[in-house]
């Protein structure tokens, strides 16, 4: 994720909110920002969710981190399911 956000010139933390912005569907997204500083990043994603969906090197980073991030639903759930707090 830092590699990819290198490329991108952002924060990891802006990366992923940038590409939850940049799905094609109307996503909500939930900042955990607790600093002034955290929130500045964290905004930074509406800047880098527009780099990912229009510039030929911010699809290909975009494209290669949903490709990373993907999880089948059944090993989802699986995982969840285990975990003691549920």
């Amino acid at each position: 994720l830092a590699e990819m956000a290198r490329r991108v010139g952002c924060s990891t933390d802006a990366l992923a909110l940038g590409a939850i912005l940049a799905q094609p569907f109307q996503p909500r997204v939930l900042s955990g920002a607790v600093t002034k500083e955290q929130l500045r990043s964290n905004l930074d994603a509406l800047s880098v969710a527009e780099k990912l969906m229009g510039t030929e090197e911010g699809k290909e980073v975009l494209k290669e981190l949903m490709d990373e991030c993907k999880m089948e639903s059944e090993e989802y759930w699986k995982e969840r399911s285990a975990l003691k707090w549920n």
